[in-house]
């Protein structure tokens, strides 16, 4: 299975854009590891719904985005 989050890394590698890069144009730390991780977990999120496995998608979904990685 291909997971969002690896996929943009991947899209935005091929394009030049690094995590190096982008730390060098923020001036800062990009946090992109965390951001791909949420990424990934929003992905298998959307399958889940998309497949009609709704289960406590809610309270998943809340967790997911109010995670504080």
């Amino acid at each position: 299975m291909i997971l969002l989050g690896d996929l943009i890394e991947k899209a935005l590698s091929l394009t030049g854009i690094t995590p190096d890069r982008v730390e060098e144009w923020l001036g800062r730390p990009c946090n992109c590891r965390e951001r791909k991780e949420k990424l990934n977990q929003l992905g298998l999120w959307a399958a889940r719904v998309v497949a009609g496995r709704l289960g406590k998608a809610r309270e998943y979904l809340e967790r997911i985005l109010d995670d504080e990685q």
